[in-house]
């Protein structure tokens, strides 16, 4: 049980990396969908490059390493509709990760057709995942993790509603 306990930790740690490489990098999308200036550009295109390069992928790739490793130690949790879901989110994420890949080429090429108010939704992608993860590592609930997405993604929808009224009454 030790070697499981020391897996989930570093699976942990590693998941944190992931997820500020997800929150950070979209954020960075919205700064440079905003700078006009040639250095400015080139300034992020080096930053996007060793984000998504250095720190996210490694992140991503040791994060899903240690939590096979988890379900090797422990196979009956394939068993489990919970770790159904999770492996879902799971593979969600790894596909919002590979879209993050694009952007960062699109970027390097010149090719962003996106303005920064785009960006900005995009950077609030892997928060219900994120939302919907925890909940179901933490209370194996499949219902406590879809109200907790779901209150998430109301909290967006109402901060949409906010933001049209406000755009509506300037």
């Amino acid at each position: 049980m030790q070697t499981y306990v020391w897996l989930q930790s570093l699976h942990v740690i590693f998941m944190v990396t992931w997820f500020a490489g997800l929150f950070y990098l979209p954020r960075l999308f919205v700064y440079h969908a905003m700078t006009d200036d040639a250095p400015g550009h080139e300034r992020f295109k080096v930053m996007e490059r060793k984000l998504f390069f250095g720190i996210m992928t490694p992140g991503a790739i040791i994060t899903i390493a240690f939590g096979a490793s988890m379900l090797a130690l422990i196979p009956g949790y394939l068993q489990e509709p919970w770790m159904h879901f999770k492996l879902t989110l799971v593979a969600l994420l790894v596909a919002y990760h590979i879209w993050c890949g694009k952007l960062v080429m699109d970027f390097a090429h010149d090719r962003n057709a996106r303005d920064h108010r785009w960006y900005r939704w995009f950077n609030e992608v892997p928060v219900p995942i994120l939302v919907g993860t925890v909940i179901l590592v933490i209370n194996r609930s499949i219902t406590d993790a879809l109200i907790g997405i779901g209150v998430v993604l109301g909290i967006f929808l109402l901060s949409a509603l906010i933001a049209l009224w406000r755009t509506r009454r300037a």
